[in-house]
């Protein structure tokens, strides 16, 4: 640690402050303890790396300091001043239903200059926004818990200590859930998974109603254009078919208005109409559901507060899947994230074959002697003490593949060096991968130390060999 003379002075982690080098600050060593954590400057104790990399007070900061556990138990655990209300939920709920329902997308779309219209499109913006906030800090709520269970399924000891402030955030992300999903009608996400499932119709190019895209070959093409823009737009939104109207009007583009221009964009929305009657058609009299589970696909973690996180990937149909089917969300049953979904059989079949953001598959069924059957020793453990320097080398746990799996969970450096302890191989240093290998294969041993944290005095040999030859561009 560094800190300016003095024995009550605050102590930093890092000798780059600009008021230690104005103070003459000093590199110093200090036994940790409560009295030491209380001479800590705020920020050095909030984000700070101040343990040694690669120990087990290293790890353990790493996932709880900072942005880690304690960060993340503090948001989302109660309504904030951006947090939209019940009321203004409802009333966004029930304008965006009449525009389902009525019709009033289309015509707000259509570019009516109409005052009334014009007021009523105003509101269905608003609404739309109300609706994007709230499913967005449903979202965001959810991943903020998962990163919670992420870092108590390492360090499972902490579960008691935070079990209050998870609650809280569980709580709240069901007041959450509950208003998203009354923002999101369930009928347009089945047409959406209709839509999706329909191949191309037959396109009147030799229409009149088209003569103004010159020769059938040139309208063939713009209607098929059309056709795509359509089906895209719908597969991929929660809002009903009959508000992707508006694109009827690249038919036109570039086009000037005259004789026959309106009765082309009319007819064009009769092909939409149309379409979305098929989608209607194919949906009418399906009642069956099924259940499914979601996981995170394999090596895809959830990183709280990033847009490139997978929860951040997901579009705006699955979303709108999510917040209005989801039946349970599982946590702690084991190392992954389980969402259960009952859903309608065609939103099912469109989850099962679409690319995995979230993997989805129908629920297994558990054998009685699945069920009655004893957990593993150390499965659920986690990083608990006594796997690194926490304690003395003759009283450490032999390490298990499970160990290492939440070693590299914790972020501790996928091919970081370890020195290691094997009962017949003896002190080595390998990789982290090597050391799941031979685990796997039933190596038994303990972890000594991380290479990077091993004093250098170790090694004289190769510092030997690095003054003996300067020159040499060999790398150990």
């Amino acid at each position: 640690m560094w800190s300016t003379p003095g024995s009550n002075a605050k102590l930093h982690s890092k000798s780059s402050y600009s008021y230690l080098r104005s103070a003459r600050g000093t590199e110093r060593e200090v036994r940790l303890g409560a009295a030491t954590i209380g001479r800590l400057c705020g920020q050095c104790a909030a984000y700070g790396s101040w343990a040694r990399p690669g120990t087990a007070l290293g790890i353990f900061l790493g996932a709880v300091t900072g942005v880690g556990l304690l960060y993340e138990l503090d948001r989302y655990c109660r309504a904030d001043e951006d947090t939209c209300g019940d009321e203004e939920v409802s009333e966004a709920a029930s304008v965006l239903l009449a525009a389902s329902s009525a019709g009033e997308a289309e015509r707000a779309s259509a570019g009516a200059e109409d005052e009334d219209e014009d007021e009523s499109w105003e509101e269905l913006q608003a609404a739309r926004h109300v609706r994007e906030t709230v499913l967005a800090k449903s979202l965001d709520a959810f991943t903020s818990l998962h990163q919670v269970h992420q870092v108590l399924q390492l360090f499972t000891w902490l579960r008691p200590w935070a079990g209050p402030a998870v609650q809280g955030k569980t709580d709240h992300l069901q007041v959450l859930r509950d208003r998203a999903g009354r923002l999101v009608a369930a009928d347009s996400l089945v047409l959406a998974a209709a839509v999706s499932a329909t191949t191309q119709p037959d396109l009147p190019a030799d229409g009149p109603a088209f003569a103004l895209l010159d020769v059938p070959a040139h309208a063939t093409r713009e209607l098929t254009s059309l056709w795509r823009r359509w089906r895209g737009a719908v597969e991929s939104s929660w809002d009903h078919p009959r508000g992707q109207s508006y694109l009827v009007h690249h038919l036109a583009s570039g086009m000037s208005r005259r004789k026959g221009y309106e009765r082309m964009l009319e007819r064009a929305r009769e092909l939409l109409k149309g379409w979305g009657a098929v989608a209607r058609s194919v949906t009418a009299g399906q009642r069956e559901e099924r259940l499914l589970i979601a996981r995170l696909a394999e090596g895809a973690p959830a990183q709280s507060g990033s847009r490139a996180a997978v929860f951040g990937r997901l579009g705006e149909w699955e979303r709108g899947v999510l917040a209005s089917y989801t039946v349970s969300v599982g946590w702690e049953e084991s190392t992954q994230l389980a969402v259960v979904v009952r859903v309608p059989e065609l939103v099912a079949a469109r989850l099962l074959s679409q690319p995995p953001v979230l993997v989805y598959e129908a629920p297994a069924e558990k054998t009685p002697q699945a069920q009655a059957g004893p957990m593993a020793p150390g499965a659920d453990e986690g990083l608990r003490p006594g796997l690194f320097d926490d304690t003395p080398v003759h009283g450490r746990r032999l390490l298990r593949p499970e160990h290492l799996r939440a070693l590299r969970a914790a972020g501790a450096g996928t091919e970081q060096l370890y020195a290691v302890l094997g009962s017949c191989t003896g002190m080595e240093v390998v990789t982290l991968s090597v050391l799941e290998q031979r685990c796997a294969a039933g190596w038994q041993g303990v972890v000594l130390a991380a290479a990077g944290d091993l004093p250098d005095v170790l090694f004289p040999r190769l510092q030997e060999g690095a003054e003996e030859a300067p020159g040499s561009s060999e790398r150990v």
